[in-house]
């Protein structure tokens, strides 16, 4: 199988620019933003048509994350992130023991709950992130994280990230 590439330098621009927009100083970030936008919620279209797909819980802390979590339960668990930094989301198969495995466009073996899913998130914007894509460096400082990834960026910022490959 065809490696994907992690990032184009425009959509690595753009991602730090989305960054820079709601941490404001990379070197002190604020996370006030995930506070305006939980009062907001500006993505209860899409949660209303994944509620068509599945069935749907609200499953959002911002006391330790930066984006709207979802637990999608239908034949099997998946979670869907999406961030309060800009229009970037995280698919997963939740695995009988927990285990998470990361699912994107394009992947092989999807179901048809799954290509639903890709389809509302992609016609509202979003975009699906690749393991490999959560895995590269993010430009921005977050206290208690000493390699700070894309994943902690824009969806969890206390978090560890580890490639699960």
């Amino acid at each position: 199988m065809k490696k994907r590439a992690t990032w184009s330098w425009q959509a690595r621009r753009e991602l730090s620019q989305y960054i820079q927009n709601a941490y404001g100083e990379k070197d002190a970030p604020r996370r006030s933003f995930a506070a305006v936008a939980l009062r907001c919620h500006p993505y209860q279209d899409l949660v209303n048509d994944l509620a068509g797909v599945a069935s749907i819980q609200d499953d959002t802390d911002i006391n330790c994350d930066v984006c709207f979590s979802y637990i999608l339960e239908s034949q099997r668990l998946h979670l869907v992130r999406l961030s309060m930094v800009g229009p970037y989301a995280t698919f997963a198969r939740v695995g009988k023991s927990g285990s998470v495995e990361f699912i994107f466009p394009n992947k092989p073996g999807l179901s048809e709950i799954e290509s639903s899913v890709i389809r509302l998130l992609e016609k509202r914007g979003f975009r699906i992130l690749s393991e490999e894509q959560l895995a590269a460096d993010a430009d921005l400082a977050l206290p208690d994280i000493q390699n700070v990834k894309v994943y902690n960026a824009l969806f969890s910022p206390e978090e560890e990230f580890f490639l699960t490959k």
